[in-house]
């Protein structure tokens, strides 16, 4: 199984798993006490998500400058060069809003991560992410 971040776009369309993700989203921002909003449609969640977690990381970023945004990318897993290659896509994108869409596809690879090693399917499909 492939679960690196440009392998799981289809995931972004499946209801249940944003929903896990999103619940992830809130466990990484618990310190803010941030609280989203449940998308319904399972076309446009991930949408959704973007535009709820976007404002408040860009006045997050605002408020607490650019070393606090280091730090939160490297507590959420998220490397530099992941940074600038969603940066160098998306050229005409506001800066937080690439990072929303990083920080929620982190929070989806960290779920179906964990939920392929906590079934007993990944047994029978092998032990390791490169298979």
């Amino acid at each position: 199984m492939d679960f690196r971040l440009q392998n799981i776009e289809n995931y972004t369309k499946d209801l249940v798993w944003m929903l896990k993700a999103l619940e992830q989203l809130e466990k990484e921002f618990q310190v803010e006490n941030w609280i989203f909003q449940k998308p319904l449609n399972p076309t446009i969640a991930f949408e959704e998500i973007v535009l709820q977690l976007h404002p408040k990381l860009d006045e997050l970023m605002e408020q607490r400058g650019k070393d606090y945004c280091k730090q939160l990318l490297y507590t959420i897993d998220i490397s530099e060069n992941q940074v600038a290659s969603a940066v160098a896509i998306e050229v005409d994108t506001e800066f937080s809003k690439v990072l929303s869409k990083l920080i929620i596809r982190r929070c989806l690879q960290k779920v179906l991560i964990r939920n392929y090693y906590n079934s007993p399917e990944k047994d029978a499909l092998g032990n390791s992410l490169e298979e």
